[in-house]
């Protein structure tokens, strides 16, 4: 369930992600392979867990 929410997300969020939660790479270590600013990693990330709570809440809610 959580990996089908985590794959339903928009390709950027999902690599933010996914390097963040699955691979353990800092910010800063994601910023360097995504080639964008910290802040931009950091806003993906929100955006990505607040997108997989979001699609999980009704399951957790039963």
């Amino acid at each position: 369930m959580v990996f089908d929410a985590i794959e339903a997300l928009p390709e950027d969020l999902k690599t933010a992600m996914t390097l963040r939660e699955l691979d353990g790479l800092s910010y800063e270590e994601i910023a360097a392979v995504m080639e964008c600013p910290v802040g931009t990693v950091r806003s993906r990330i929100f955006r990505a867990r607040e997108a997989v709570e979001k699609k999980m809440k009704p399951l957790l809610q039963r």
